[in-house]
């Protein structure tokens, strides 16, 4: 890992944290970004965002649809053993009781994020970071 890697790793593990299940969407900017989302202090899952708010929002959602969330559906997959093809159908054929378990899963993590000015450049940082070391959701 490259030095200026090993700094931008060190600037996205060092922001500040929010738990998810509490998160106030309007502290989250608009902004293009990357968010990192941790569980038992371990980054587990890295994206980038156009837009850090909205991006956030669809991974918080609550409805039974999981394919507008890598992560929710890779959490499903992960937590109750089912096939990514089955979490991201469309219509849904999630049940309430499986996305309640994803729900619960993702509310307990913390997240924080890191805004860029460009898109552009969010999406180099996401690149930068996951070749450098790719959480255990994103290896998936």
């Amino acid at each position: 890992m490259t030095n200026a890697v090993t700094s931008e790793w060190s600037t996205v593990l060092s922001q500040p944290r929010t738990r998810a299940g509490s998160l106030v969407r309007s502290v989250v900017p608009e902004l293009p970004g990357v968010y990192a989302w941790f569980r038992d202090d371990e980054c587990v899952y890295l994206g980038k965002a156009s837009s850090l708010r909205s991006r956030l929002r669809s991974h918080l959602a609550t409805s039974l649809d999981l394919s507008r969330s890598t992560l929710r559906s890779w959490v499903a997959v992960r937590e109750l053993g089912l096939t990514r093809e089955y979490t991201r159908r469309r219509p849904t054929v999630m049940t309430p009781v499986q996305v309640a378990v994803v729900i619960e899963w993702i509310q307990g993590c913390d997240l924080s994020w890191v805004a860029t000015t460009t898109k552009e450049e969010a999406a180099l940082l996401e690149v930068r970071l996951l070749s450098a070391w790719r959480p255990p959701i994103n290896v998936a």
